[in-house]
């Protein structure tokens, strides 16, 4: 089999100057791909913004239909037909409508597999019942979310690879044949820090509402128990993190930041968190980022999901922002709890087997293709 794969993916995740979780996520998925022995050919592509559009995104009812083939399917097809490539993946589900039209025009063998970073459905659900009664218009365009992702899953894709065990059930309940579980990806790149004392910090997109609300439950329950300490916030939009800022005074906002400013604000960090209270879509990418660094980090049991981990000292069991706020005010006031936690990270990443992991990828992709 050729072994050659072709990436189709937004321009904007191929980016390795962006610290975003979609393009860290994006990075983890190429990686394994090539130590699966697969050749990457990336193909960028870019979303469709115009006045019909633009009227859907405000309405938020376009988040499966960002990008059109149209300008790229000539293109696609002669690539996939001249170079022999015979597996061809999605960076993202919603480009895997794609797929339903690309097969018209290739061999029958060529499989589509969509690389998924985690249902919309499951956000907009999540979305819709903590901001209030969810009326008509929110029920129906979830129904009509999850319709389209039984579509995905059942008439465009051959395959999907999930980034957490809980989605496998659910893209299977949604009609998924050929399924694969692939955790995040743990490679140690250890730095020295300077923590200061009583400073913990965040990284993620702020006004992703799993992301703003854990921080807002978490900052009220630090609130309560009279917090003296500091929580950094990088991210954006910025509006979203001076808003916080404004809110809680033991917040400060540090920006959006590029990958080196970013190692350079974590260094002063005694403590990463990553406050998720749900089951949000896909897997925290970002903590993935504080084990390999080796730094102190903390995280909740739905933050962990999607992360094969040998060491659970990280983990603070349960999803309650209570109990969160009172393991972050026991850690930064307990220097051998940091250093113990500290551990706990570097040996997450130092005895992660990611070749366990791309050789059963491997199996899959062949699996497949024999089909």
């Amino acid at each position: 089999m050729n072994k050659t794969g072709l990436f189709i993916s937004d321009e904007n995740y191929l980016n390795q100057n962006n610290t975003g979780g979609v393009q860290l996520c994006t990075r983890e998925y190429l990686e394994y791909l090539r130590q699966a022995g697969i050749q990457i050919q990336e193909y960028p592509v870019r979303p469709v913004i115009n006045v019909f559009n633009r009227v859907k995104i405000k309405l938020g009812l376009d988040t499966y239909d960002h990008y059109s083939a149209s300008p790229y399917l000539g293109e696609l097809i002669k690539t996939i037909n001249e170079s022999g490539i015979k597996l061809v993946f999605f960076n993202q589900i919603n480009l895997s409508p794609w797929a339903k039209q690309l097969k018209r025009y290739v061999a029958a063998d060529v499989k589509f597999i969509g690389l998924s970073h985690g249902n919309e459905s499951a956000d907009y659900l999540n979305d819709i019942t903590r901001q209030g009664k969810a009326g008509f218009l929110k029920a129906w365009r979830l129904g009509k979310l999850l319709v389209r992702e039984h579509k995905f899953f059942t008439l465009a894709l051959d395959g999907v690879v999930i980034l957490s065990a809980q989605e496998v059930a659910i893209n299977q309940w949604l009609g998924a044949q050929e399924t694969f579980y692939l955790p995040r990806l743990l490679t140690p790149g250890f730095m020295e820090t300077m923590p200061s004392p009583g400073v913990a910090g965040f990284v993620g997109t702020l006004d992703h509402l799993p992301n703003k609300l854990g921080i807002v439950y978490l900052a009220d329950e630090l609130t309560k128990l009279d917090f003296s300490g500091t929580i950094q916030l990088v991210g954006g939009p910025a509006y979203v993190g001076m808003e916080l800022a404004h809110r809680y005074s033991f917040i400060k906002y540090k920006g959006q930041l590029d990958n080196a400013r970013l190692n350079d604000e974590i260094t002063g960090w005694s403590l990463f968190l990553n406050p998720v209270f749900w089951y949000a879509r896909g897997a925290s990418t970002k903590l993935a980022q504080a084990i390999n660094l080796g730094i102190p980090c903390l995280t909740t049991t739905a933050g962990r999901r999607g992360y094969e981990l040998s060491d659970e000292n990280i983990v603070v069991q349960g999803n309650k922002p209570r109990d969160f706020a009172l393991a972050i005010v026991s850690a930064l006031s307990n220097e051998a709890m940091l250093k113990r936690l500290g551990a706990s990270s570097r040996h997450n990443a130092l005895h992660f087997d990611s070749g366990k992991y791309a050789d059963q990828l491997a199996g899959f992709l062949d699996q497949l293709s024999a089909k």
